[in-house]
This record gives structure tokens, C-alpha cells and sequence, in this order.
């Protein structure tokens, strides 16, 4: 719901094509504005400058959710795989529409591997590309469609193996 959110009351009038706002969650959302309407990202704007006591309202047709590079880049426990995406440019086909899967380590994952790794990694642009990839799926997978034994292909084009059993749920090891 923050994605819905800004931090001023921004009255129609003043909203510009292009211009990018940041919502209360901490990602950006595009306005768009041309001969079908205004937009908020891909949804159309249907009524504007409804007045609150505490700001404005702007009814949008759909429901704005973040882009996988959003959410990554808001995460407190994402940093250095935000470092890792924007290295690579890894971020406009997070951001870019299309259905995918990102199984995203946290730092505390990046802090696993041997001292001097993720500096060496961040140097070897192909091959960190090809870290990356092999942690995201093209596909929109719920943790509830996953089944012990599944094998998911990544981007990369490896195979990666779901294992669920009574400790949880596993990626490869992970």
C-alpha cells in the first residue's frame, strides 16, 4: 500500500510527463501523460484532486506493484545484491515488465562466502552476470506452487532443484 502513497499532496496541475515520484516505500513510480490519459506507472488516472483533510486522492484503474528491482532496492537485507544487480545492469530487466522469479540472497548470504569474493565477483562483470541470472527464473512462481523434486530452469539456463521436506524449502542448498 505505501507503493500507493506520496509524501506531499501532489494536485494534478502540477504533475509533468516523465516525472518520477518516490511513494512512501521507497520505489519510484513514472507518471505518464499523453493523448489516452495520465498514468501512474501502467495505470490510468480516472479522477483527479479529490481533496482530504490530510492531503489528495487520484483514483487509478489498477493496482501499482512494485518491480522486483524496487523491491530489492528498498531492502535493508538486499544491499550488496542491489550493488551486484546495478554492477551488471541487471536492473532494468528486474524492473522491466514480464513474469520472473528472483531467489535473492540477503547480505548475510553475500557475508558467507569467503573473504574477498563479492570484491572479486563485482570485477568479473560476465561472470557475476551469469551469478545473477542463475538466481532468477522467467517465470511468476508462489511459493505455494513449488513441490518437492520440482526443477526450475533459470535464466542462466542451469537447472536449479526444489527440495521441501521438514526443515523447509530449498533451493539447491539454499
Amino acid at each position: 500500500l505505501l507503493y500507493h502513497v506520496v509524501g506531499d499532496s501532489v494536485m494534478s496541475n502540477t504533475l509533468s510527463n516523465g516525472q518520477i515520484v518516490t511513494t512512501l516505500n521507497g520505489s519510484d513510480i513514472t507518471v505518464t501523460i499523453n493523448s489516452s490519459g495520465v498514468y501512474i506507472n501502467n495505470a490510468q488516472v480516472t479522477v483527479t484532486d479529490i481533496l482530504a483533510s490530510n492531503g489528495v486522492v487520484h483514483v487509478i484503474d489498477a493496482v501499482l506493484l512494485p518491480t522486483i528491482y524496487d523491491i530489492v532496492s528498498t531492502s535493508n537485507d538486499h544491499t550488496t545484491l542491489k550493488v551486484a544487480i546495478d554492477t551488471c545492469g541487471l536492473d532494468v530487466a528486474l524492473s522491466s515488465a514480464g513474469s520472473k522469479t528472483l531467489f535473492a540472497p540477503t547480505d548475510a548470504a553475500f557475508n558467507l562466502l569467503p573473504a574477498g569474493t563479492v570484491t572479486a565477483l563485482l570485477a568479473d562483470i560476465p561472470q557475476l552476470t551469469d551469478i545473477l541470472l542463475y538466481h532468477v527464473v522467467g517465470d511468476s512462481i508462489m511459493s505455494d506452487s513449488l513441490f518437492n523434486g520440482q526443477i526450475l530452469t533459470t535464466l542462466q539456463g542451469t537447472d536449479v532443484t526444489v527440495t521441501i521436506d521438514s526443515s523447509g524449502v530449498y533451493i539447491n542448498n539454499a
